[in-house]
């Protein structure tokens, strides 16, 4: 199989960085100069590598401190970002969002959302961002064939689009940052003092961006030493997300209405769209359906992924082989970030010594109700709380939902490690094998069969099947056609074996696509902002409100499990978008998003 995703890994970094430490790492001086880089073929390519290494293509943290403003991920220190919503449950005092975003006590002054603060461009994503100015600006200096340079210039210009979008899906409009900021002095940050630009303008300069891109990158590397470089299907791949986010009711309302209150027009210009306009769900239906067209067409090898006979394992290889079609852009975790990923999404047990892991990553009950059984149809569900029922009713009504259910949720009775025998059951007081559970589950996707040395998990940024759901969200947000909607729904569907769903009208297909966006998209980070984008983060038992699990108990004559509520959590309407760091705002320049 060829392998043409995108894959930044722990290898690459130790091999190809260890050469430029030093000159990434300090500032152009006398010594090491912009045209000192940039006059080498080697150097050039370890600065755009460097510019790779930088940008904030993951959805979770870097390095799991909570303490180091570098090192953590929008305030989700030691969990996915997935743990806000209904998806997911975690166990300890580690995790950041339990104490945080479930209680509703961040705020301005205390969130930084890896970019913002008084060292305004040492944070990481605008650090990323100035590395691929740099690059930008400068990559025409090298010895590389002109071909070569559009090439690579196009790479960094996609990074830095990528960048802008992270913040964007959660700041709403942003300082564009296009070119190389400079200040005469450490006193001197009026340079890098760029107000925010509207939400419409931040779209149209990210969109603007893949667009030039793609007509520089490549379809494939044929030569598998550039195993991990942008294709023109990752710059497509951004663009329709990004249109898909910006036809949505959180910036596009069809009532022209804002989250929160709103009054005054230039913040209203900076959060959305003063005015709704339905074209925008038709320029999100052209742009998804453009990366489908790529993979079918132009690319020669994306596609969904169909190995295996066993519809579970086909699903779960996307998330453990890297090399797997159906990926458009991918990256591993840097540096150390391995142990760390495993130590905080690998059940207790699971982990070499016994050691105890802080967070224990659980499916909420919640969550496990959008799961279909395997026939298609819903499943039953005892729903008194508080009265037990038998181990066994537990066992057979979780082993009747879908296969991606089982390729994604490790509950008790099953195996860990796929083929190996060794079942594992797990109850409230069992301090024998698995305990402390807070969901129905544990977290299996990304991570079934690994240890904790094991190597880092891939994180996917863009995968194929992201791009039929879209197609079908935006094309029956215009009331489009019944069978193509199906039809992409469905393609989807069937490579899991679940059966066709059927257009009835708009309102019903907008429900069932987007519960299949859910379970299609379990954990993925997904969730996390489609939830807002639709504005439906405030309805009970999603992001507000009461979270329940099935709980077991190791009780005579056999076990038992319980529905019983494990949490209760805060929402606020402001939460929609993120503050910008307080520090920032009291510098006169950011205007701060509505609520904070």
């Amino acid at each position: 199989m060829k392998k043409y995703i995108i894959f930044i890994s722990c290898l690459i970094f130790s091999t190809v960085f260890f050469s430029c430490e030093d000159f990434l790492e300090k500032p152009i001086s006398s010594d090491i100069t912009v045209d000192s880089v940039f006059n080498s073929t080697i150097r050039t390519e370890q600065f755009l590598w460097n510019v790779y290494s930088t940008a904030s293509i993951y959805e979770f943290n870097h390095f799991w401190s909570s303490t180091d403003p570098r090192f953590y991920h929008y305030g989700a220190s030691g969990s996915l970002v997935s743990v806000a919503t209904d998806e997911l449950e975690v166990e300890g005092t580690y995790p950041a969002i339990p104490r945080y975003f479930h209680t509703g006590t961040w705020n301005a002054a205390t969130i930084d959302p890896g970019s913002w603060g008084l060292e305004f461009m040492s944070h990481i994503t605008y650090q990323g961002i100035r590395n691929a100015n740099i690059f930008i600006e400068n990559v025409d200096k090298s010895p590389f064939p002109e071909s070569e340079k559009n090439s690579m210039k196009a790479e960094a210009r996609f990074l830095r689009a990528l960048m802008h979008f992270d913040l964007m899906q959660r700041l709403g409009g942003i300082s564009i940052v296009d070119r190389v900021l400079s200040v005469s002095s450490i006193n001197d940050v009026e340079g890098v003092k760029i107000p925010r630009s509207t939400y419409a303008q931040t779209v149209d300069f990210i969109v603007s961006e893949c667009e030039e891109a793609a007509k520089f990158l490549p379809n494939v590397y044929e030569d598998t030493k550039y195993l991990g470089r942008i294709v023109k299907g990752a710059a497509l791949a951004l663009k329709a997300r990004v249109l898909l986010y910006a036809a949505s009711p959180l910036f596009n309302d069809p009532e022209g209405k804002t989250y929160v209150p709103v009054s005054d027009p230039v913040l209203r210009e900076l959060i959305g769209y003063p005015s709704y306009d339905q074209n925008r769900w038709q320029l999100a239906v052209q742009a998804n359906k453009a990366v489908l067209d790529w993979a079918s067409g132009e690319s020669g090898w994306c596609r969904l992924y169909d190995g295996f006979d066993n519809p579970v394992d086909r699903y779960e290889e996307i998330f453990i082989n890297h090399t797997c079609p159906e990926v458009i852009l991918s990256a591993g975790l840097m540096q150390n970030a391995g142990g760390y990923f495993c130590l905080f999404m690998l059940p207790g047990q699971i982990i070499p010594q016994g050691q105890n892991n802080p967070s224990n990553h659980a499916i909420t009950f919640n969550f496990t109700k959008f799961y279909q059984k395997k026939d298609g149809t819903d499943q039953v569900w005892d729903e008194v709380e508080g009265v037990a029922y038998p181990y066994s009713q537990y066992q057979k009504k979780l082993g009747e939902l879908e296969p991606r259910f089982q390729a994604s949720v490790f509950q008790s009775g099953t195996e860990w490690s796929r083929g190996s025998g060794t079942v594992y059951h797990f109850y409230e007081t069992n301090t024998l094998q698995l305990k402390d559970i807070r969901g129905v589950g544990f977290m299996r996707k990304f991570v079934k069969g690994v240890t904790q040395n094991s190597p880092a998990p891939r994180w996917i940024t863009f995968r194929l099947a992201e791009f039929y759901l879209n197609y079908a969200e935006a094309l029956n947000e215009i009331n489009g056609s019944p069978t193509e909607i199906e039809w992409a729904v469905n393609q989807v569907r069937r490579r899991v074996d679940m059966p066709d769903v059927r257009y009835t009208n708009q309102e019903d297909m907008r429900k069932i696509i987007r519960r299949e966006r859910a379970v299609e998209f379990a954990f993925e980070q997904h969730r996390y902002f489609d939830l807002r984008r639709w504005k439906t983060a405030s309805e009970e038992g999603v992001m507000k409100g009461r979270i329940y699990t099935l709980k077991l108990y190791d009780t005579k004559p056999e076990p038992t499990y319980k529905l019983e509520q494990i949490s209760s959590r805060v929402w606020d309407d402001k939460m929609y978008l993120y503050p910008f760091r307080q520090q920032e705002v009291d510098l006169g320049y950011i205007t701060q998003n509505p609520g904070w």
